[in-house]
């Protein structure tokens, strides 16, 4: 494992954070520009992605490897969801300020930087599990994230948010999956060029919602830091823990324990942005755990990995 690789990946996305961040304090980037890009990334870049990374062919072998990750995968989202609900019913919060927090706690950023990060820690061999486990991803954060946020909001839930167009493309990918069809070269380059967007341009909103914020808000408050404890090391720790008697595949358990370790979901901004609740406060929580997780990763990968 090279320590180095793993750190030099973190930094460079905050490089791009820092752009974004510059951008937005000297007015290449405006509020309506900020606002259309996450539209871009929610609407076009994070449905691409999903359908392309759902193109890999289907083996005995790999069929297992799916069964076992999805059950891991929605075992741990379910358990962060319960854990998030009961912890903010307890904790001093406005109405629209628990859903983004409850939405910071369950979701780690296992797209954006969970690839390159596994690839940098696991190895090329982990990329197919890093994308099983973002399967019910962005199942998800599309119904069950959409609804933690839009909650919030004052009326009712429009169910229109619900069948958004990154839940339509999950749906679609994991059905293409099933079926093994593969999508034409063109097509499927096509989509890759436009999924490839999403990192750096999820990283640039990032930066730019940051640079709204007054140097004191940077830091955010004491809730803020209790969401990236438990995301960073409590349950990627507990989650060891617990699947290491059960999962003999040392791949899939490292993989599964890296991602969950993985800091605040970018989308957690651009969900917000869309859904006019707390986008600073997900960018506090997106900013202060990626930060951290420069130290807690590479601590976590010598210590389980």
């Amino acid at each position: 494992m090279d320590l180095l690789t793993i750190i030099v990946a973190l930094v460079s996305l905050f490089c791009i954070i820092g752009i974004g961040f510059a951008a937005r304090k000297y007015g290449i980037l405006n509020g309506n520009r900020v606002h259309l890009i996450s539209h871009i990334l929610v609407s076009v870049s994070l449905p691409a992605l999903s359908i392309t990374s759902l193109q890999v062919p289907e083996t005995a072998k790999t069929m297992g490897i799916v069964d076992h990750m999805l059950v891991v995968a929605i075992a741990y989202y379910l358990a962060a969801l319960v854990i998030g609900i009961l912890l903010f019913r307890f904790i001093p919060c406005a109405p629209d300020e628990k859903g983004v927090f409850q939405f910071m706690l369950v979701f780690p950023n296992s797209m954006f930087m969970g690839i390159p990060v596994a690839l940098a820690v696991l190895g090329p061999g982990s990329l197919f599990y890093v994308i099983l486990f973002n399967v019910p991803f962005y199942f998800l954060v599309f119904t069950l994230g959409v609804w933690l946020l839009a909650r919030g909001r004052p009326g009712k839930i429009d169910p229109k948010v619900l069948l958004s167009p990154g839940l339509v493309a999950a749906i679609v990918g994991l059905v293409l999956f099933m079926m093994q069809y593969t999508i034409p070269a063109p097509v499927e380059y096509g989509l890759d060029l436009v999924g490839s967007a999403t990192t750096p341009l999820a990283m640039l909103v990032v930066g730019a919602m940051l640079a709204t914020l007054p140097l004191q808000q940077l830091a955010g408050d004491w809730r803020v830091y209790l969401v990236a404890a438990l995301r960073l090391l409590v349950f990627p720790i507990v989650a060891f823990l617990v699947l290491s008697p059960f999962v003999t595949d040392r791949l899939l358990l490292g993989t599964a324990v890296l991602l969950i370790a993985m800091p605040v979901a970018a989308n957690t901004v651009l969900l917000c942005e869309e859904y006019n609740v707390d986008a600073k406060l997900g960018s506090q929580g997106v900013f202060i755990s990626t930060v951290l997780c420069l130290v807690t990763i590479p601590v976590l990968a010598l210590l389980f990995l």
